[in-house]
């Protein structure tokens, strides 16, 4: 406790000695809420009204950071919510026809405390960053910077000399503006490292203060790269204090300490001593995080107390250190290896047969097949009477026969369900279900103008004879020249037709095809464009009558897969974009991984190479690009999901016209993808060619527990380095 001086006010020595008391206690927060953790190893409830992320202790009392947003508590024993200015996220519910809606304070990503001042506090959603000067009574937001994208990662805030906010972005590593002028411009910080291959600096995940006899104190550390920053002040930038020459590792949740900065990552906590340079496991921190995970009261987020020597451990995001699998459909979908087909390959019995000997020889365990298609389509006979009545068959398959023949090989089975391009639902009830274009009162299309062939210039007529012209006077102007003609544009539609991702009949109508084929016997379905439409010079003309008040895009997936997943008994999984499995950001399709992670078991990040700027990762040696996007893109997307779900990559299996293909695509292009997916989290993968070539994908060399064995495949990992 720090000194006080003898004209402190009575209040605040007793708020003092509260704070000092109380902070000698061992609290840990899970998923489920806070608790105190007596000494017989039980856990005492204290406050059961959501998920705490973070435990905060101030002279002013405790804050929680968490599901209900923050919540304040004065002495642990009474709690309320202090939201106010923070913004509100509504999600909509729909059970057996009837729709209410829930509301949640948006996710909220830090929350920091001056360490000058008890009662101002930081904190951030994906989008902008609060502060609150009166202990989160009142939260104001910051003015956001220009050209900002959404992900923002963690904030701060630092009165005294300082005087500073910082924020942390996605893909620009750090901001910072003065805390005491509400119009001055964010500004760029310097002295970030960056990814080998990459243009920008990589995420910073926490930003800490304490104040020193020298001034303020100030650290970072990257989410994806085994990196600690220390703020210079005089420079205005951060400096590198320690790093190693790992191509991936997570420091997460710093905490300033007297002996130096302790840290979670994997299983582990650390502590780095800026004095003497050492770096070194923390195993005292770390029983003492392992303790309070053994209570049992769900996953450990939080833990705020001390060690057996009596240390100070304030630390956070714990599922680092100790993560629980609670979901209970996970583990049948890890280690699933596997082909996405066509229905129709599986329709014919000669193409059938051919794709079961691919798996054999592959060593593949999986299929994922449409039931509904990129059009629409249904590819079986529904029994379900509101599938029935909604639906449209086409070249359906024998959904029964299918299941026996392939449960007999030990095939899972995946059926592909997209969701919302639907051209059959789109044109279904008059337009009823279908995005709406503002500007032409119907159904919207993406379009892009199209420049065509002007019309040639009318050919000149003769001119009149000599004897009918008028001479021109002295000093007239001559006739101006015939204007050129202009070019001429027209729209050339996009063959995509989209429904209302709000709608709740449209969850109903894909949830209903879902229930029906987990019931006839496959083992997981996986929604694809499961997000809103991205692309059209018009996008800006689409709208939404489905739209409730205060839902926005992820509210809209959040509600959808929420519903799904109390009505379906089954692994869940998703389809995303693969730069939306790479940055913290949903931004243009509302695919946020970090949400989206909680009510599904698997996502499928599309990393295919082809698809990201040629140059990015294409370092030499250029050719291992498909290794170091899939090795590090799987990483990435597992931990900004907190290892929720089962990361289960496409790989690209096919050759697109782009440049990096034209040079490097072959077999080893593709082998390099899968060792990739090995190197990181394997757990699973799945080959994705449209046309149903698989020529090029290699054996894999798959364990008994459903793990590709490291070293012994097609090439060893070790042989593979990324810078």
């Amino acid at each position: 406790m720090r000194l006080l001086s003898p004209r402190t006010p009575i209040a605040l020595v007793l708020a003092a000695l509260l704070a000092s008391a109380l902070s000698a206690q061992n609290l840990a927060g899970f998923d489920t809420g806070l608790y105190r953790l007596e000494r017989d190893g039980s856990a005492r409830p204290l406050w059961l009204g959501g998920e705490v992320k973070k435990i905060l202790s101030t002279e002013a009392g405790w804050f929680l950071l968490g599901s209900r947003g923050v919540v304040y508590s004065r002495d642990l024993a009474t709690f309320e919510e202090r939201n106010r200015g923070l913004p509100v996220k509504t999600v909509k519910r729909y059970d057996k026809g009837v729709k209410s809606f829930q509301y949640e304070i948006q996710d909220l990503k830090d929350l920091e405390v001056d360490p000058y001042d008890p009662k101002t506090l930081v904190t951030c959603t994906k989008d902008a960053v609060y502060l609150t000067r009166d202990g989160g009574l009142t939260w104001t937001a910051l003015p956001a910077a220009p050209s900002w994208t959404t992900g923002l990662k963690a904030a701060a805030v630092v009165s005294g000399a300082e005087n500073l906010v910082f924020a942390s972005h996605p893909i620009r590593g750090v901001y910072v503006r003065p805390l005491g002028n509400p119009g001055a411009p964010w500004t760029e910080v310097s002295g970030l490292d960056r990814s080998a291959g990459s243009a920008s600096p990589d995420e910073v995940s926490d930003i800490v203060a304490a104040k020193s006899p020298e001034g303020a104190r100030i650290w970072a550390a990257n989410s994806f790269l085994p990196r600690l920053y220390r703020w210079d002040s005089a420079k205005r930038a951060f400096t590198t204090a320690h790093g190693d020459d790992r191509e991936f590792a997570c420091f997460e949740s710093l905490q300033i300490r007297e002996d130096g900065i302790l840290y979670v990552t994997d299983g582990e906590v650390y502590r780095y001593d800026p004095r003497s340079g050492r770096h070194e496991a923390e195993p005292v921190a770390l029983r003492a995080v392992l303790a309070a995970s053994r209570s049992q009261q769900g996953q450990l987020e939080s833990f705020h107390g001390v060690d057996s020597s009596g240390r100070p451990v304030r630390l956070s995001e714990l599922w680092l250190a100790a993560f629980k699998d609670r979901k209970p459909h996970r583990a049948a979908a890890e280690g699933r290896h596997g082909l996405y087909l066509q229905t129709g390959f599986m329709v014919n019995p000669e193409s059938r047969a051919k794709y079961l000997g691919i798996l054999e020889r592959h060593n593949l365990d999986s299929v994922v097949v449409d039931l509904k298609d990129d059009l629409g389509r249904l590819r079986f006979e529904p029994r379900t009477e509101l599938v029935r009545s909604l639906g449209r068959s086409v070249n359906p398959l024998d959904v029964e026969s299918f299941v026996a023949e392939m449960k007999t090989r030990g095939v899972y089975l995946i059926a592909r369900i997209v969701v919302f391009k639907d051209a059959h639902m789109y044109k279904a009830a008059g337009g009823k279900y279908a995005v709406w274009d503002s500007a032409e009162k119907a159904p919207w299309r993406g379009y892009f103008m199209e420049k065509v062939e002007a019309p040639a210039p009318a050919a000149p007529t003769a001119p009149p004879p000599p004897s009918l012209l008028t001479p021109a006077k002295p000093g007239t102007p001559a006739a101006p020249a015939a204007p050129a003609t202009a070019p001429v544009y027209q729209r050339k539609y996009m063959e995509e037709y989209w429904v209302d991702p709000y709608s709740e009949e449209i969850w109903e109508y894909n949830v209903a095809i879902a229930r029906e084929i987990i019931a006839r016997g496959f083992d997981e379905v996986q929604f694809d464009y499961i997000r809103f439409p991205t692309d059209g010079e018009n996008l800006g003309d689409a709208s939404y009558r489905w739209r409730d008040p205060g839902m926005d895009m992820e509210s809209a997936l959040m509600s959808f897969l929420g519903y799904a997943r109390r009505n379906l008994e089954a692994p869940i999984s998703i389809d995303i974009y693969g730069a939306n499995g790479w940055f913290r950001s949903g931004v243009r399709t509302g695919q946020d991984v970090e949400l989206l992670s909680r009510y599904v078991d698997v996502i499928s990040p599309m990393f295919y190479p082809s698809h990201f700027e040629q140059d990015f990762l294409a370092q030499p040696p250029e050719e291992l690009r498909p290794y170091r996007i899939y090795y590090l893109g799987t990483l990435r997307n597992t931990y900004i999901a907190r290892k929720r779900v089962v990361v289960r990559p496409y790989v690209q299996a096919f050759f697109l016209n782009v440049r990096y293909d034209r040079k490097w695509y072959n077999p080893d292009y593709v082998r390099r993808q899968v060792e990739g997916v090995r190197d990181s989290v394997n757990l699973g993968l799945t080959f994705w060619n449209n046309a149903g070539r698989y020529d090029d994908i290699p054996v894999l060399d798959v364990l008994g527990n459903r793990r590709q064995a490291v070293g012994r495949g097609t090439s060893r990992s070790g042989d593979v380095r990324l810078d």
